[in-house]
């Protein structure tokens, strides 16, 4: 059943929607006033009936070019009107603009014409300073046509399947963020590091997951057997495993006898996630530089065309627009 969605609170005070119309109104009666003035100019340079009494039907007295004054100002009122409208309408944008515009930018929204939530995503990225940080907890994005919003929540930045161990999302230098309108295969939003590739596995990430995780091969692998022949045998066999892979009881039933137990062993219980977490956290490259934040949202949130998705910051205020 699609969830219930609501529509974004007031963020700020009505009091500057309310100035564009009333300085447009003042600046109107000021103008009206100056195309007012050549008419009644004309006006009161008008001769009287016992002045015209010798001129009534000639084409130079029908007062001309009064009235050519008076469409010449009217024209030209209106296009100081338009003027005007403009640069109020652009000033009140930059009321509405958020001090981290720029700074996190929104681009390539995807899967928008699917029926899968969790294949529905838009990406983040940052452009600020090495030493600038941005915390992006709290902010939402809100679609100008349907009014629908979902807000960032936070993330676990060390990762375990349904573990709730999540932080605020803060951004730094070169960081990106993957929203993702459905839902967590692993159950948290996070950021990646140098081992979750292992969450690829029998899980299914759109857009995939950075395969990253050191090779087995490449670990400091202990002797295996006294015997060279059935150690360099399990080296062989760990050689062929890939990056990111586990391997079951099913692939150990396959091994030869010849292989060591301990070798087996290994291989089921040390080729992991949280071994892997365990022998590589204190390594400076660890932490990813990636976000997936997953918004848990179901039913519609924008349109699948002709619409504009604003990403807000805490306070309102647009820090970013896609429109398509």
């Amino acid at each position: 059943m699609a969830e219930a969605l609501i529509f974004a609170p007031n963020t700020k005070s009505n009091i500057n929607k309310m100035k564009e119309p009333l300085l447009i109104l003042l600046v109107l009666f000021v103008l009206v006033g100056l195309a007012y003035s050549p008419l009644k100019k004309a006006n009161l340079n008008k001769p009287s009936s016992s002045q015209n009494t010798s001129t009534i039907g000639t084409k130079e007295n029908l007062g001309s070019t009064p009235n050519k004054e008076v469409a010449e100002s009217i024209k030209k009122t209106e296009a100081e009107i338009k003027k005007i409208e403009k640069n109020v309408s652009k000033e009140n944008a930059n009321l509405n603009r958020s001090p981290y515009y720029g700074k996190i930018r929104m681009s390539s929204i995807s899967g928008l014409r699917g029926n899968d939530p969790n294949q529905e995503y838009l990406n983040l990225s940052v452009n600020i300073k090495k030493d600038e940080t941005i915390k992006i907890t709290g902010w939402y994005l809100k679609s100008a046509i349907t009014g629908y919003y979902a807000i960032i929540g936070r993330a676990s930045l060390l990762p375990f399947p349904f573990t709730k161990t999540e932080s605020d999302v803060v951004l730094q230098q070169n960081d990106r963020v993957i929203l993702t309108k459905g839902f967590s295969p692993i159950g948290v939003s996070f950021r990646t590091n140098k081992c979750t590739g292992y969450f690829e596995e029998n899980r299914t990430f759109t857009p995939n997951l950075p395969l990253q995780c050191p090779l087995p091969k490449s670990e400091k692998l202990p002797n295996f057997s006294s015997v060279y022949d059935r150690n360099d045998e399990c080296l062989t066999i760990i050689e062929r495993i890939g990056r990111c892979t586990t391997k079951d009881s099913e692939f150990i039933r396959e091994l030869p006898d010849t292989v060591p137990s301990s070798c087996k062993n290994y291989i089921t219980t040390q080729i992991n996630y949280n071994t892997c977490v365990a022998k590589h956290f204190s390594d400076t490259d660890f932490p990813g530089n990636e976000y997936r934040i997953f918004l848990n949202k179901f039913g519609p949130l924008w349109r699948t065309s002709h619409d504009t998705i604003n990403l807000h910051d805490e306070n309102g205020l647009i820090v970013g627009t896609i429109t398509y």
